[in-house]
This record gives structure tokens, C-alpha cells and sequence, in this order.
């Protein structure tokens, strides 16, 4: 079964960075309905774009505040890598540096404190930042990631039998519990997220200068995945394009239907891609002209830098996405506040100077008990919470 071969795999299987997988030996994808676990109607979610704002043609600014490309191997653990990436750009943008915080930590924190999922891999980035904002988790170098599945070999329980729906114990999820000297390690916390319509994402990126988590419904050809039943191009996944899928894509792929998480960071509205038939032929219309697709998100993935989007245009590892395919098929998560970039659970002194340099908030401007100047100098917030007047 095609997702079960991307998320089952043995611990021989060679790590996905290393050599192209061919066939069902591809890139590992989650359960849709892990990923898709307790979010709201996209079309439930207001929108906060106004309707005659406009944004840049193109926006890659966000690029230079990115963390390093992961990498998750082996495990299904796409939306656990995406929170990460959330995190690290939020805690750049606050003025850490170099910051690496561990998806090994946070797949226990998730499935072990939160108790999301606690019997099943995957999860969605709401639950992950969920677990960061109550519990905290550690830096990558405290409890290192390790990219291959728990079989039977690493303990008796964890034997997969070869269905879609089974249950393991949380710790074939979580390769056990941490070594006490990451428990006992300094924690770092995230503020509080929400969910944004996908429509708001440009919006948001505009606005706060921070990146978007998002899910999606995965299909196999548009991503010129080897678990496909239809014809691909491997070409595109090296280029890291991401169309939008036809019909026939759609069908097939909900056949074994499953998700994955990225982390949407920027956008190019006239960047167009052929669309392609269930033959992965280029479609043209009654005319003979091209049938484009016109408008893409730039995003960073999770499948480290040699074979998916090593070609890209922007940066090895990320990829472009149909904004049409994430509006209709995404579900989009943010952080709005930023941390504090010491780890605290509270924003900062430097936090709050943030918001008043680069949000271009006026003097009185309250946000979260913070406010800014005339000058654009921070006023700590009062006893009480409230904003202090300048």
C-alpha cells in the first residue's frame, strides 16, 4: 500500500537524502487524517485580508530568515519537521541565532504529554505548537532526531501488520521516552498559534514577516511522487514544482489518501508551469495553446537538499506549490506573537522591539500588553498586563 510504504519502511531502507527513492521506496507522507486531526473548515475561518489590499508580484524576503533544510528520513513525521521550521524562523526573527530545536523531542512532547495521536505517528502543526507553547521542548543538540521507524527488532511491541489503521504504543512513535538529560535540558516555548484561512496567507506574510504552517492533502502525481499510479516526471521534483492535480490526479490519489505539511514562506504570482493530463502530458486547449497554471508559493520541505528541489530556482530544498492547490486542499497555522529568543514563555524586551521597528506600530499601538513610542522605542507592558501609554 502506497503510504504505508512511505511510512513503515524497515531501518535498512537508505535514507531518502542519500540516494532518489524509486517506486515505494519515496518520500515519507502522513495519514490525511493526521494531519487534517481536529482543524476547522478552512471556509469556517474569517478572513483577515482586507479586500483591496494589494501585495507584492513577488515576495521572497523571507528566505534570509530560514533555518537549514532538514531532513526527516524515514518516519511520517512531515507536520513535526514543519512546526520546527515554524519555530526556528520565529526565534531568528526574534534575534536568536543559529537555533535548532528537536523534532525527536517534540514527536515524545506531542505523543507522550499532549497525548494527540498517542497510538498513531502523524499529527497536525496546531497539536505540535500546542505541545511547544505548554511544555517546551529542547534544542536539536539535547536529543538528536534519529530518521528510521521502531520495528520489532527495537522492541517486541512495535511489530507493523500491515494495515493503514493500527495502533502501536506511543513509544514505536516515539522511539521511547528521552534520555533524562534532555528531560532535565532547558526547554524553549513558542506563544500561542491559530488557525488562518488560506487565503490570508500572503496577507499574514505581509503583515507579521513570519512564515506560514500549512497541511495539505497530498497528491501523488502533482508531486511527482514515486507511489504514484499515474505517469511522472521526475524533472519537477528536482525543480520542486508542485502543480495543481487534475481530476484523475485527485481520484487515484484518494485511493490511499494522505498528507503533508510545509512551510509556506513566500510567493511569485507570475510564475507559470504547464498543467499536465492523468498521462503527464502537457495539456493545451481546443486552440493548441498551453494550459498554464499561473501563481505559486515558494516553500521549505522537509526532504533534505539532493533530490527534491535541488534544482530550485531559490534554494536547494524548497519548492513551489500551486496557491490554487493550497487554497482549496491546505489548512494554514500561525504564530502571531514572537517568542522570547532567550526561551522564555513570555516575549521579550527584544521581542517587543521587533514589533515596534519592523510592524510600523504608532505610538499607543497596543499589542499583547506591548506598545511602542514615537520614537519606535518599546514600553514594557504594566503589572497588570495592560498596555502602558506612551
Amino acid at each position: 500500500m502506497r503510504l504505508l510504504a512511505a511510512t513503515l519502511l524497515a531501518t535498512t531502507v537508505a535514507a531518502c537524502a542519500q540516494t532518489e527513492p524509486a517506486g515505494d521506496e519515496d518520500f515519507p507522507l502522513s495519514p490525511y487524517e493526521h494531519v487534517f486531526h481536529g482543524v476547522p473548515a478552512n471556509g469556517s475561518l474569517p478572513d483577515i485580508g482586507k479586500a483591496d489590499a494589494t501585495y507584492p508580484v513577488k515576495s521572497t524576503e523571507l528566505l534570509k530568515d530560514q533555518s537549514p533544510v532538514k531532513d526527516q528520513n524515514r518516519r511520517g513525521v512531515c507536520t513535526i519537521f514543519t512546526t520546527t521550521a515554524l519555530m526556528e524562523n520565529l526565534y531568528i526573527k526574534a534575534g536568536a541565532t543559529n537555533p535548532s530545536f528537536s523534532e525527536q523531542y517534540l514527536q515524545w512532547a506531542v505523543k507522550s504529554q499532549l497525548m494527540s495521536l498517542p497510538n498513531s505517528e502523524g499529527s497536525n502543526i496546531s497539536d505540535n505548537v500546542q505541545a511547544i507553547h505548554q511544555f517546551g521542548i529542547v534544542t536539536e543538540a539535547d536529543d538528536p532526531y534519529r530518521g528510521t521507524q521502531w520495528t520489532a527488532a527495537d522492541d517486541p511491541d512495535c511489530k507493523p501488520d500491515g494495515t493503514e489503521t493500527q495502533q502501536l504504543p506511543s513509544k514505536c512513535w516515539t522511539q521511547g521516552d528521552p534520555p533524562d538529560a534532555a528531560k532535565n535540558a532547558k526547554k524553549w516555548f513558542l506563544p500561542a498559534g491559530h488557525f488562518i484561512n488560506t487565503t490570508d496567507i500572503k496577507a499574514h506574510i505581509t503583515g507579521e514577516h513570519t512564515a506560514v504552517g500549512v497541511g495539505i492533502d497530498f497528491f501523488y502525481q502533482a508531486w511527482n511522487h514515486g507511489a504514484s499510479t499515474l505517469p511522472i516526471d521526475r524533472s519537477w521534483m528536482h525543480k520542486g514544482i508542485v502543480r495543481y492535480p487534475n481530476a484523475d490526479d485527485v481520484t487515484e490519489s484518494h485511493k490511499e489518501r494522505a498528507g503533508h505539511g510545509i512551510l509556506i514562506l513566500g510567493w511569485d504570482d507570475n510564475m507559470e508551469v504547464q498543467a499536465v493530463d492523468k498521462d503527464d502530458k502537457p495539456l493545451v486547449d481546443a486552440n493548441g495553446q498551453p494550459v498554464m497554471q499561473k501563481g505559486f508559493y515558494l516553500f521549505k520541505n522537509s526532504w533534505g537538499t539532493t533530490v527534491f528541489g535541488d534544482q530550485n530556482s531559490e534554494a536547494a530544498g524548497y519548492g513551489w506549490i500551486s496557491q490554487k492547490y493550497i487554497e482549496e486542499y491546505g489548512t494554514a497555522y500561525v504564530v502571531s506573537q514572537l517568542p522570547d529568543p532567550n526561551g522564555g514563555s513570555a516575549p521579550s524586551q527584544a521581542t517587543c522591539q521587533y514589533y515596534c521597528r519592523d510592524y510600523g506600530f504608532t505610538a499607543g499601538q497596543c499589542q499583547s500588553g506591548w506598545a511602542c513610542d514615537a520614537e519606535g522605542a518599546c514600553l514594557a507592558p504594566t503589572a497588570d498586563g495592560t498596555c502602558p501609554m506612551p
